[in-house]
């Protein structure tokens, strides 16, 4: 789906104005892949899990990651204590 299409003229450096980068669903934080002939603009793909937990604590509610116990002691196949 197109949100939006420009046809620019490269005078200089290109700048992508923060309407558009939150109309494409971007972040602050980017990565650029560069090929001959096109150029695309990614979400930089977070590396730390304890930041991405907190990004997600309180969606449900207001609690945060801390509050979620992912140190599961499995003593069975299917069992979690």
């Amino acid at each position: 789906m197109i949100v939006k299409e420009l046809e620019v003229i490269a005078q200089g450096n290109l700048v992508v104005d923060e309407e558009t980068r939150k109309a494409a669903g971007l972040g602050e934080r980017l990565r650029l892949i560069i090929q001959e002939g096109e150029i695309r603009i990614l979400p930089e793909a977070s590396s730390d899990p304890k930041k991405v937990l907190d990004e997600l604590a309180g969606c449900l509610g207001q609690e945060s990651a801390t509050d979620y116990d992912f140190d599961l002691k499995v003593s069975g196949l299917y069992e979690a204590r």
